[in-house]
């Protein structure tokens, strides 16, 4: 399922007391709600209620999540899951939060029942994987145009929307129309979506001062990434990693030790990430050959 799904997320919240996080933007994602209640605001919409079992399209902007103590499991889905899942046109789905059965029809309706009667997490998982097995099984795959696109979405080198249909030997308006039916945005909005959640990725970890030697060079200066911010997110840089992040923080670290990147939007497409496994291999054999040592991150 490489191809079409990123990851699953599975969380309890203890306690007693809500909690509020905010979800960065993203590719579709998949909700469930196994007990518990939660609300959602996409930015620039109003809060709604998240149906036990929820559909998120692609998110230009990030959304705030609100949530009671209980348990919910996720699945995120890469473009080319979105086509063999869904068969639906991305762009009518982008930005919106619906609820999964609207997509999947009435075999959406079993899905949370059965995961309630389960005991732990390896079941969920286990329950998770027949669920979509079947679902992508016989279903027709997306063209191999999709996944070229989506890798040459996240080579910096294509600075335009000129480089990355060069790169793919289309036109713009193919271009355009191949991302408004396969990813849900126009590819400016893709282009001006990656280049911040890749500067976002590379300054989580390190202190404010350090920021401008990491900001990506298609910004023209440090301000331009700070406007930028307050577009995606609706505050600043720096407000933005000083608020309570009772469960993004989490999930972005142990992102980032499983797939290289705490951020969905950055991870490769399936092909891309078996080349650099391979890579990878290589370099570590290189390394060996030569007597030296260390540690190498080899993605899954």
């Amino acid at each position: 399922m490489r191809h079409a799904i990123t990851t699953y997320q599975i969380m309890t919240v203890a306690g007693t007391d809500d909690i509020e996080d905010m979800f960065l933007p993203e590719w579709a994602s998949i909700r469930l709600v196994l007990s518990g209640r939660w609300r959602a605001k996409i930015l620039g919409q109003p809060f709604q209620p998240v149906a036990e079992a929820a559909i998120s399209g692609t998110q230009e902007r990030g959304s705030v999540v609100r949530g009671t103590p209980g348990l919910v499991a996720g699945v995120g889905i890469l473009p080319e899951g979105w086509v063999q899942l869904t068969g639906q046109p991305a762009d009518s789905f982008a930005k919106r939060l619906r609820p999964l059965a609207t997509v999947f029809g009435a075999a959406a309706d079993h899905l949370v029942p059965t995961l309630r009667t389960l005991a732990d997490d390896e079941e969920i998982v286990e329950a998770l994987d027949r669920y979509l097995v079947d679902r992508l099984a016989g279903r027709p795959a997306a063209p191999s145009i999709v996944r070229e696109a989506h890798a040459a979405l996240l080579d910096d080198a294509n600075r335009s929307v000129d480089d990355w249909a060069t790169s793919l030997k289309l036109s713009a308006r193919q271009l355009e129309r191949l991302c408004r039916r396969y990813f849900g945005l126009p590819p400016k909005r893709l282009l001006r979506r990656q280049r911040f959640l890749r500067t976002l990725a590379a300054i989580r970890d390190v202190p404010p001062g350090s920021w401008s030697m990491l900001i990506d060079s298609h910004y023209v200066d440090q301000p331009h990434f700070i406007r930028e911010c307050h577009y995606f997110l609706g505050m600043s840089p720096r407000v933005f990693f000083a608020r309570p992040q009772p469960f993004m923080r989490q999930t972005g670290d142990r992102r980032k030790a499983l797939l290289g990147s705490p951020v969905q939007i950055l991870h490769a497409p399936a092909a891309s990430r078996a080349r650099q496994r391979v890579a990878d291999l290589e370099a570590a054999e290189d390394d060996k050959d030569a007597g030296r040592r260390g540690p190498r991150y080899m993605p899954s």
